[in-house]
């Protein structure tokens, strides 16, 4: 027996002792493998799931913070004119216009982009943009600074945007592909 699994040509079986016998089983050692380690079809399952729930929270944690954004400071407006020693009207009014004039005519822009490179990469630049133009907005020393970190904050906010565009149709797709969730 020994001389036949030498001069087996694709070397694919593998002589295995049962409890010790005398005899020996020759099994293909994919047989062998998958009798020893039993493969878990769910477990991919479960985990594809899962990322697609994590996905889905973190696209919509994302733009609730997005729209939040664009509305939250017209609470704040008189506070930060008053800390800039500014009034109002003017040039206090671009903090807001100039985000939403930045998200409105560069989100076409950036959702062809994010069709030809992916909406991953998009989507983290996105957040990495939006949450620096955060920081950078609230470290602003001067009212022009203030303006110029919303307006680099509102190119973060459309590459969010661009790549969620397609978030209800994947949506959609998800439910349909477990029933159990509609």
């Amino acid at each position: 027996m020994d001389k036949e699994q030498r001069n087996n040509r694709y070397r694919n079986f593998e002589t295995v002792s049962v409890n010790g016998a005398a005899g020996a089983i020759t099994a293909p050692l994919r047989a062998v493998h998958h009798a020893a380690n039993p493969p878990s079809r769910h477990t991919g399952e479960l985990q594809g799931q899962m990322n697609k729930w994590i996905v889905l929270a973190l696209a919509a944690a994302a733009t609730f913070m997005t729209t939040l954004d664009s509305s939250i400071v017209n609470i704040g407006l008189p506070s930060i004119a008053h800390t800039f020693h500014v009034g109002v009207s003017g040039a206090t009014e671009w903090i807001i216009i100039g985000y939403l004039v930045v998200i409105a005519s560069v989100l076409l822009t950036f959702g062809r982009l994010a069709d030809m490179i992916g909406r991953k990469p998009i989507f983290l630049i996105g957040l990495v943009v939006f949450i620096l133009g955060s920081a950078l907005s609230g470290l602003a020393p001067s009212l022009l600074l203030l303006i110029l970190a919303r307006l680099f904050q509102g190119i973060g906010g459309a590459l969010i945007f661009s790549v969620n565009v397609a978030l209800p149709r994947w949506c959609m797709t998800l439910f349909r592909e477990c029933p159990s969730l509609s």
